[in-house]
Order: structure tokens, then C-alpha cells, then sequence
């Protein structure tokens, strides 16, 4: 039993420290992606080219990759279901590092295509999360599942905690003279290697998954639809979806709002996302354990619903650069806790074998809404900057509406 224990702490901390590296590549995107595309100096585009073109532009390269996680999570997580999470891992790593190489080259030539592909590339193979997720639930009680998932949450905001930050020094060409936009993805391609070498050191467990579960691929293409056919997951599946959607209008209109309004650099963009992943960190960490054991989940998902959407008509009514800073440490406290204890609803409506499917289905959710809401949102910033805030508030009060009606 003290071997099991021990080894599963092992497990745990392999995977937390593999997604930490892999995360800290996405934690490059945001902060420098957002000026290549929408600042005044830029080189991608003609000067000719509006600013809402090149809004909607942006919206469309960055909801591409989960665009192709959407398509590609579920399966990769029921695949690792049967030929163990390990190999399967280890191919998202390594395709990792290609991707980020291809971004590099995308900037290099000023290519809008080439990113485009690269971020397309980057999501089909982006499972690293549904896959350790599955893994630690192998290994996880009724009782210690949501603090696990937790911790492996709490992995990915640490590596947009640093990733921002470390970004932010290796495009400044003052510290290093040839420091340029794609050092940090060159960087990040050496990560991601580095923690397939990790992976192949370190997780060398057998899945027990793979010996009980087959694989049947044509009904793999339906494995999203089984979500909302299933009367025990679909009320749970559409209040994620609501929370995904809403958290991305909200964080993408002040992400440009920050740029276009307030001529926010990569560092100082960086240091916000930075705030953010300390805040997700911390709930994950620690508020999760302490919320867990004295609330029930419908409770919490309840609550931080309605937390969400009085942020987002304040940040309607006090719309500033202040207000931008203050408001988002309760909306990343409700959108940590609440989507961690959605997460955990929807694993707990699931048979034991079909972990891996339920977990790449969550991941899909997200990826679903992180798709489609960045075009939109650079069409409704045509509008107002005030728009997506009151439509995201309202999806957060219709997530609140099913929760407490449909909710066990």
C-alpha cells in the first residue's frame, strides 16, 4: 500500500511538472500575438488594413487551434482509453515542438497563413491536458478526485503564471541582441521536447485502461454528440459551455481592450495574464481542498456563475484600466472554482472506463467556445466594447438558471 502511495505521488508530480513546461508555450500565444496583429507598428499587415479587419483576423488565429482541439481531444483522449496515455502524450509533446517551430517561421516571413496552419497544428494535438487529467483520475478516490484535478489545473496556470513573464524577456533584444518574436516559440519547441524526454523517464506505468477497453473508430466520430445525448451529462455539458463562452467574450474584449485603448506592450500584457494564472493557481491549490469539503458542487457552480456575471456588468458600468485590473481577481476566482467543480460533475456522471472520453469531452467544451468567440468577438467590437461583456454576463446567469434547476 506505502509503494502505491508512493508511487502515485510520483505519477502526479510527472504530470504536474510535464504540463507546466507544455503550458508554458501557450502562455507565449496571448501576450504576443495580440500587438503582432492589432498594434500600430506592426509588419503582418499594410497599414491600409482596419483595425477591426485585423480584430477579426486575430479572432480567427487564435480560435483556430481550439478549433482543431474541439475536433481532436475527444478522440485523443478515448485512444489513450486503449493504447494508454503515455504513448499518446508523448505524440502531443513532440507535435508540440513542431508547431511552435512553424509558428516561428510563420512570423519570420510575415506569413498570416502559416500562422494560421501552425495554430491549426498546435490544437489537433493539444490532448496534454485531457490525457493527465484521465491519468490522475486512474489514480484518484471519490474523495481526493477534485483536489487532483485541481492540482493539474493548478499545473497549467503555472506555466501561464511564468510563460507570459518569460516571453516577455526573450523578445527583449536589449538583454541579447538577436532576442526577437520567435525566440520565445523556439524556446517553447525545446520545452516541449525536453518533457517528452521527461514523460519517457519518468511515467512508465502500464494503463490498465487499455486491456479492457476497444477502439471503434467510426463511432469515435460521435464522441462529442454522446455528451448531450446522455440525460446525465447533457444539463452539466451546457452550463460548462456557457461558462467557457462567457469567460472567453470577457477575456478576449479586455485583452483588446487593454492594446487598443490603454497601447499595451507584450510585458505589460504578459503581467496580466501573469495575475490571472496566480489567481487560477491559488483557487486550484488551495481553495478548491477548503470549498470542497463544507459546499456541495452544485452549490459552487451555482455561486461562481453568479459571481461571473456581476463582473461583467461592472466591468460594463466602471469600464477602465483600473477596473479592468481589479475585476478580474473575482472573475478568475468564480471561472477556477467553478469550471474545476463543473469538470468534476461531469467525471462523476461517467462510467470508470470511459474517464478519458469524459475528459476530452470538458476539453472540447472549452475548445468549442474559445473557437468560435474570438471572431465573434472581433465583429461585436464593431459595435461596442461593452457588448460582449453584458452578452457574457448573460450566459453566466443562464448557466446559474440550469444549475440550480437540473443539478443534483
Amino acid at each position: 500500500m506505502t509503494t502505491d502511495k508512493s508511487n502515485n505521488r510520483l505519477l502526479i508530480i510527472a504530470l504536474f511538472l510535464i504540463i507546466t513546461i507544455d503550458t508554458m508555450g501557450v502562455g507565449f500565444v496571448w501576450p504576443l500575438l495580440g500587438p503582432l496583429f492589432t498594434s500600430k507598428t506592426t509588419t503582418l499587415f499594410a497599414n491600409s488594413v482596419s483595425i477591426q479587419w485585423r480584430n477579426i483576423l486575430y479572432g480567427i488565429t487564435i480560435g483556430t487551434a481550439p478549433l482543431f482541439t474541439f475536433l481532436g481531444a475527444p478522440i485523443l483522449g478515448d485512444l489513450s482509453d486503449y493504447i494508454g496515455r503515455r504513448k499518446v502524450l508523448l505524440v502531443c509533446l513532440i507535435g508540440t515542438a513542431i508547431g511552435m517551430g512553424i509558428t516561428a517561421l510563420g512570423i519570420i516571413f510575415n506569413q498570416l497563413l502559416l500562422l494560421i496552419f501552425s495554430r491549426a497544428w498546435l490544437g489537433a494535438i493539444a490532448a496534454s491536458q485531457v490525457i493527465a487529467q484521465a491519468a490522475i483520475i486512474d489514480i484518484s478516490t471519490k474523495e481526493n478526485k477534485s483536489a487532483h484535478l485541481g492540482i493539474i489545473s493548478a499545473a497549467n496556470n503555472i506555466g501561464f503564471i511564468f510563460g507570459p513573464i518569460i516571453s516577455s524577456l526573450l523578445i527583449d533584444n536589449t538583454l541579447v541582441g538577436w532576442f526577437n518574436l520567435t525566440t520565445p516559440f523556439y524556446f517553447a519547441a525545446m520545452l516541449a521536447l525536453l518533457s517528452s524526454l521527461f514523460l519517457l523517464k519518468t511515467y512508465k506505468k502500464i494503463d490498465k485502461t487499455q486491456a479492457t477497453n476497444k477502439l471503434r473508430f467510426i463511432q469515435k466520430l460521435f464522441i462529442f454528440a454522446r455528451a448531450f445525448t446522455n440525460k446525465n451529462i447533457r444539463i452539466t455539458a451546457l452550463i460548462y459551455l456557457c461558462l467557457q463562452i462567457g469567460w472567453a467574450l470577457y477575456l478576449q474584449t479586455n485583452f483588446l481592450a487593454l492594446i487598443q485603448k490603454y497601447n499595451y506592450s507584450s510585458r505589460l500584457l504578459g503581467y496580466y495574464l501573469s495575475l490571472l494564472g496566480v489567481i487560477f493557481c491559488f483557487c486550484l491549490l488551495v481553495m478548491v481542498r477548503i470549498l470542497t469539503r463544507y459546499i456541495s458542487l452544485k452549490k459552487i457552480i451555482s455561486i461562481t456563475l453568479v459571481i461571473a456575471a456581476i463582473c461583467c456588468f461592472v466591468n460594463v458600468i466602471y469600464n477602465s484600466e483600473i477596473g479592468i485590473w481589479i475585476n478580474i481577481l473575482p472573475m478568475s476566482f468564480a471561472i477556477a472554482i467553478g469550471a474545476n467543480a463543473i469538470i468534476t460533475n461531469l467525471s462523476d456522471s461517467a462510467k470508470e472506463n470511459e474517464q478519458g472520453w469524459m475528459m476530452g469531452v470538458g476539453n472540447s467544451l472549452a475548445a468549442l467556445a474559445w473557437a468560435v468567440v474570438p471572431p465573434v468577438t472581433g465583429v461585436l467590437l464593431v459595435f461596442s466594447f461593452n457588448l460582449p461583456l453584458v452578452i457574457a454576463g448573460g450566459l453566466f446567469l443562464l448557466g446559474t438558471v440550469m444549475a440550480v434547476a437540473k443539478i443534483d
